[in-house]
């Protein structure tokens, strides 16, 4: 099933629980699959906190957010025109 991970410095995200659960939810959207206990329960989201300083480009600014879905081969639904 669908997984999104998001890595962001620590303190960026207020409710990370709130967050991945409606990250999870869009990623169902994205993928137009049914709500149903199938998708729903196999859907997930993790949000990841790291030290700030474990983050930077090449000026050394660290405000960044990493958003990476995995979906299996074959499972996505959604199509494209």
């Amino acid at each position: 099933m669908p997984m999104m991970d998001v890595y962001a410095a620590e303190g960026t995200f207020a409710s990370k629980h709130d967050l991945a659960q409606q990250l999870a939810a869009a990623v169902m959207r994205w993928e137009q699959v049914p709500p149903i206990p199938l998708f729903e329960n196999n859907t997930a989201a993790f949000v990841h906190d790291l030290p700030g300083e474990a983050i930077s480009n090449v000026a050394g600014d660290s405000s960044y957010v990493r958003v990476q879905v995995l979906t299996p081969a074959g499972c996505s639904t959604a199509t494209s025109s």
